[in-house]
């Protein structure tokens, strides 16, 4: 059995390293497998299997902490600074108001469905403690909003329970999945399901190609040692200041507590944004863009594997109505955005982009993008990428408000 922190953390870079080189295999049964089960779903179950059969042991690490400390903010700051917000505005205003609307529908949806579920099934459901139902869906939305490493962050904010977690994992991975695979449908009827709805085909966003500045060697240099300086800050400084900010506006506004914005995470979290902002109108942002977001995918990863380790299979007992929640906050998003659609007289293309750009993220929004047309990819990529700024600050406000609903 594997139980020191040193074992634990070498087996899981080995197993991530794995998981990682058998995703870019070009096997049938592999590409087939990778393609109804997302990296981050095989990241998180895969460790669980280990430790169900007893192989790892890691109730007694504490390198959990650690880890959440300085990795997530630093994937978080690395995702941030990745982002080119200039080629954003130029694809038009009205792929962006739609990717706008989609957020909006998931802001509304988590506490209509938290809602509805309180009045039909309020036994199933927990209503207290840290796997609270709301604390679960806060940590869904953020997913929603932006991606896993909101999730994650979320998570530690309204120090969410593993066993909520773990089925809110679930629930993203089915509908993210299955809304993708129907996305994809609909982009093969593009041009019957456009004159259904009496689209404007007028209304097609004007792509500028992105042009990759030529930096000399002077801007180069300046830029790397801006990003690995930045870098080193968030690493070692970000947690230490978070809890400096968080004990003052403990002692200071008590209050504050309530919506949880005296918490160490959440401070960690809008420093390392705004630090990914500010580094993103850089020339650091030029500076090797692949690896920056290969680096910050794999510290995400890392981490859901080390949380993966610790999941309770008996918090499966009552998914069904998690599930029944899920649905009825999934179709909230998608009648609002299609009602948006209709209203604009907007191409299909539209609500299916921004949708995926939501629900999907930065890894499958490109793949249903590029199924209407490939000349989106980038900028499928472009915005889901957006999310990862605001969504855990919705999400963890949202979340505050939402464990005021009771049955």
């Amino acid at each position: 059995m594997i139980s020191s922190e040193y074992g634990i953390v070498t087996f899981l870079i080995l197993l991530l390293a794995l998981v990682l080189y058998s995703n870019q295999l070009s096997f049938g049964f592999i590409k087939r497998f990778y393609s109804i089960f997302p990296v981050m779903f095989v990241c998180y179950t895969l460790p669980a299997v280990f430790s169900y059969f007893g192989i790892v042991d890691a109730s007694e690490s504490s390198v959990d902490d650690y880890f959440k400390a300085h990795f997530i903010p630093c994937s978080l700051f690395l995702l941030v600074m990745s982002t080119d917000f200039v080629t954003l505005k130029s694809v038009g205003g009205k792929i962006l108001l739609m990717f706008f609307i989609g957020a909006i529908g998931v802001c509304i949806g988590g506490p209509i469905s938290l809602w509805i579920g309180s009045i039909l099934f309020p036994d199933q459901l927990l209503w207290e403690g840290s796997n609270a139902t709301w604390r679960g869906m806060a940590t869904l939305m953020a997913n929603w909003l932006g991606g896993t490493a909101n999730q994650l962050i979320v998570k530690e904010i309204h120090n969410v329970g593993d066993a909520v977690f773990a089925v809110m994992v679930t629930i993203n991975v089915f509908f993210s999945g299955l809304w993708m695979a129907i996305l994809l449908l609909i982009a093969k009827k593009q041009p019957i399901i456009d004159r259904f709805i009496n689209a404007d085909l007028k209304n097609a966003p004007v792509f500028i190609e992105g042009v990759k500045p030529s930096l000399d060697r002077r801007k180069r240099f300046w830029g790397l040692s801006l990003l690995i300086l930045s870098l080193l800050f968030v690493f070692l400084f970000c947690h230490s200041f978070s809890e400096y900010i968080s004990t003052v506006l403990i002692n200071e506004f008590p209050a504050l507590l309530h919506y949880n914005l005296g918490s160490t995470f959440f401070w960690s979290m809008f420093i390392s944004t705004l630090f990914g902002l500010l580094l993103s109108m850089s020339y650091a942002r030029h500076v090797f863009v692949k690896q920056v977001r290969f680096v910050s995918f794999f510290l995400l990863y890392f981490m859901i594997m080390n949380i993966g380790l610790n999941i309770e299979f008996t918090s499966f007992q009552s998914i069904l109505y998690y599930f029944i929640i899920g649905l009825v906050w999934f179709l909230i998003h998608v009648f609002i955005l299609f009602l948006s659609t209709l209203y604009l007289r907007l191409p299909i293309f539209y609500f299916a982009i921004a949708s995926q750009c939501n629900i999907g993220g930065a890894a499958s929004a490109p793949v249903v993008a590029s199924a209407f047309n490939p000349n989106f990819a980038s900028v499928a990529v472009l915005m889901a990428v957006l999310g990862y700024t605001w969504a855990s600050f919705l999400a963890s406000i949202i979340g505050s408000f939402m464990q005021y609903i009771h049955p």
